[in-house]
């Protein structure tokens, strides 16, 4: 499927940087402080018979480790480090399913454990970095058609104005060995694409609902083709009979 199309260009199934307030559950838009809209995708891009828009989004936890890692409640069961899920709502808008305590700086200063003062600090200003970063690809983005990796000074790095992908995979199954899967313990189902018929096929992986359903892929990007810090990979699943949306993170 991938092969078939020019990942550096949109199309009209791909919107890159979409407006926050189109994301985010309308008392829920605080959430654009910890999460970055990188692209929102067309369900029927990567099945038919799905309809609606799906948004990937890059968290900004952390600087070092993992996002929710400094969470302030606990764990849901599509709410804990390195995972983040989402109700899908009628109008396709996500609700967090879980309290925005997850992130650190959800939280004030004053609610900030002791033991946490230096993290926050440094998360703040990593914030701020990140904030820039993503402002600068978006703004590059809409003045030249093209996503390129910039610098910290907004800059085409190393002087390469080469256009990035703006989506690395769409659709098809995640092949199992992904330092994701493992990094913190989450259900997940293993098989053969194809099923027991599928021979020397590798081996491929999904992530599981609360119900024992099988998540899809739907996308993944890494996080630094639009910012300057990011996951090595972004990876976008949906389970449709429940309208749930998840995410993960592969640091490798």
């Amino acid at each position: 499927m991938d092969a078939e199309r020019d990942l550096t260009q949109a199309g009209d199934w791909l919107r890159p940087f979409p407006d926050a307030a189109d994301v985010f559950a309308a008392d829920q838009g605080h959430l654009a402080r910890h999460l970055h809209p990188l692209f929102s995708i067309d369900l029927a891009a990567v099945d038919p018979q799905w309809s609606g828009w799906l948004h990937l989004l890059s968290p900004l936890e952390p600087c070092d480790g993992l996002v929710g890692q400094y969470s302030q409640v606990e764990d849901g069961e599509l709410l804990k480090p390195n995972w983040i899920g989402f109700q899908v709502e009628a109008d396709g808008r996500y609700r967090l399913l879980g309290d925005a305590r997850y992130f650190l700086l959800e939280s004030s200063a004053q609610q900030t454990p002791a033991a946490l003062a230096v993290s926050r600090r440094e998360l703040e200003t990593h914030y701020a970095e990140q904030e820039a970063a993503y402002a600068a690809s978006r703004d590059y983005y809409r003045r030249h058609g093209k996503l390129v990796r910039l610098d910290r000074k907004g800059r085409p790095s190393y002087g390469s104005e080469d256009a990035v992908e703006l989506v690395e995979s769409v659709g098809g199954e995640v092949e199992a060995g992904g330092n994701w899967e493992e990094t913190v313990e989450f259900p997940l189902e293993y098989g053969r694409p194809g099923g027991a018929d599928a021979g020397d096929a590798d081996e491929v992986v999904w992530p599981l609902s609360p119900a024992g359903r099988r998540f899809r892929h739907v996308a993944s990007v890494p996080g630094w083709n639009y910012r300057t810090s990011g996951a090595d990979s972004i990876l976008l699943f949906y389970e449709p009979v429940e309208r749930l949306a998840l995410l993960s993170f592969d640091w490798s």
